[in-house]
This record gives C-alpha cells, structure tokens and sequence, in this order.
C-alpha cells in the first residue's frame, strides 16, 4: 500500500534552514505542531506562496510587494489584516527578502499555532524552493522488491520471483557499464501526475546481495558511475521462472510478453522475459530496453513486420497466374 507522510514547519525548517537561510522567529516544535497532509496538496495544488488573504497558502511569503502594502496601513487596518492572516492557521508565514517582522505580527505568531520564520533570501526563490520541496515530501510513495537500474539512460526495475536472477543479471549488467540506483527494496514516489521516481534508503546505498558471495558494495567494485542515487520508473523487467514440469509458456511470438503494471496509479510497462537455461539475460534485458527506448521514438519492430507481410500477401494476390 502505498505511504503517505505529513510535514510541519519545524519539518520544514530542519530540512532547509541552511539552504534557505532560515531563521525560526517562534512557533509550535513538538508532536502536536500542525501539520501538511497530501490532501491538503488535492485541495489547493500550490502548497506556497505569496501573502493571499483571499485564497490562503498554507505557508504564506511575505516579500517586498507585500510588505510594502502592510507597511501603508494605519494601526487599525494593520490589526484587521494581521488577524487575517493568522484566522486561516496557516502552517507558516515567512518574511523573505531580510525584511524585519512587524511587530503586530510578532505578537500575533506568539499566540497561534502558525510558525513565524525569516530568511534573506528573495521571496520568489523561497517560493520556488518551498513549494517543489513540499510537493516531493508529501508524495505517495511505496517500496517494491527488486533491483533498480538505469539502462541506456532508463530507469528500469528488475523483478522476479526467489532465485529468479535478479542480483546476478544486476551484476552481469553492472560489467556491462549499466548503474544500480537500489536493490532490493528501492522505494518509489509519485513526483508529479505521470511521472514516478525511484530512490534507495540510506542503509542500502552502493550495495547489492548476491547469493553465494553476501553483499556487494558496488562503488568501491565499480566506482562512483556504476551508481545512481535517483531516476524516473520507466520500464518493469520481470523475470518469470517456468513452470514445474517443464510446460508450455504463454507468449505472444511476434510482441513478446508486454503489458503493463499500475504503480501508484500510473501505468508503467512491464515485459516478462523467461528464464530459461542457456539464456544470456543481461543480453535479453538490454534487447528489451533498447526496443522499448524505440518504441518510445514511434518505431514499432512487429508492426513494421506485420504491416512487411501484409504487404507481401497483398503482392501476391494480385500477381496473374501465381
């Protein structure tokens, strides 16, 4: 199933107060701080933004423009904008740009559960920045077993049942010049509407278990480019085992076997590839990426043949006396 996460202020603030600059003015710290769920992204996409009283951020940016306009109010519509501000418990209201916090302000933060923070960075970089790091942290995300590679510039998930070779074709690709992003439980996340990007947890980075000879740590084997540390989910590659008994397979001779897999709601292509003895998988597994990577382009190797053939029956139809 896949995981859903949330994120306060001091969150938010731990994460980026050096690359932001940030400086925590006052605000709620513990367990019961308020929080931003991804149903708060479903109801109103830009998680940040510019000081809006009418359609509210839940992390309101204060910059020049905006506090320029709080600065010409007099005392009384400065208390009733203030108060606007603070009704609609924003999670956050950041003052960019260096500006000073207005005192009114200040003392409002000081009773509310909404966080008050400083940088002298320029707002629309804060924006920028805040708003795609929100959106990546409250994304849905799930782990899958298996061993993820970039191919030919292709993210591309190795899958497969116990002792189906996953490790070893990994390996075998690894002295092909491919990259290892993840083994065994690369976790995935759905960074925009159609894309999904794999990643490894911290405690499997640069390793890979191969039965027979434990784990592998593959940068010091390979070097730093025979690792990747993220990529996008393009291509699914299971490896599918033969049945007991030696029986038939189920395969389409001319497309192979391709369909496709729903990973957090996006469809992702998957082809099956048999393992069978006297295979070269690491072989097959590139054919199988190189053709999907055509396909993409428009080429169509089977409907090319097919359309091949159609043609040659046609011809011969119409030949007098054939």
């Amino acid at each position: 199933m896949p995981e859903e996460h949330s994120v306060t202020a001091y969150d938010l603030f731990g994460d980026l107060q050096d690359r932001l600059q940030l400086e925590w003015i006052c605000g709620p710290t513990g367990d019961d701080a308020p929080a931003l769920s991804p149903l708060d992204l479903t109801e109103r996409p830009s998680a940040a933004g510019f000081l809006n009283l009418v359609h509210p951020n839940r992390v309101q940016v204060v910059g020049g423009e905006e506090s320029a306009y709080l600065d010409g109010l007099d005392d009384a519509a400065l208390a009733v904008t203030v108060e606007q501000m603070f009704v609609p418990r924003p999670l956050a209201i950041l003052f960019g740009d260096g500006l000073d916090v207005p005192g009114p302000v200040r003392a409002r933060a000081a009773d509310s559960p909404t966080a008050l923070i400083r940088s002298s960075l320029r707002s629309h970089e804060l924006v920028s920045y805040l708003d795609y790091h929100i959106a990546r942290s409250l994304a849905r995300r799930v782990t899958l077993h298996g061993v993820f590679m970039e191919m030919f510039t292709i993210g591309v998930l190795i899958t497969g049942d116990p002792a189906s070779g996953k490790s070893e074709l990994a390996l075998e690709l690894l002295t092909r010049g491919h990259r290892l992003i993840a083994d065994d439980a690369p976790e995935f996340s759905q960074i925009s509407p159609e894309i999904i990007e794999g990643t490894c947890p911290e405690v499997l980075q640069d390793c890979l278990e191969v039965r027979g000879l434990g784990v592998l740590n593959v940068r010091h084997m390979f070097g730093d480019s025979a690792v990747k540390q993220n990529k996008f989910l393009r291509l699914i590659i299971h490896l599918d085992m033969p049945p007991v008994g030696g029986g038939p397979l189920d395969e389409d001779r001319l497309r192979g076997n391709s369909t496709t897999l729903k990973v957090l709601g996006i469809d992702v292509q998957r082809i099956t590839i048999p393992v069978l003895a006297g295979r070269n998988l690491a072989v097959m597994a590139e054919a199988a990426v190189r053709d999907f990577m055509l396909k993409m382009r428009g080429f169509d190797a089977a409907a090319e043949f097919l359309e091949r053939h159609a043609r040659m029956l046609q011809d011969q139809a119409e030949r007098p006396g054939d």
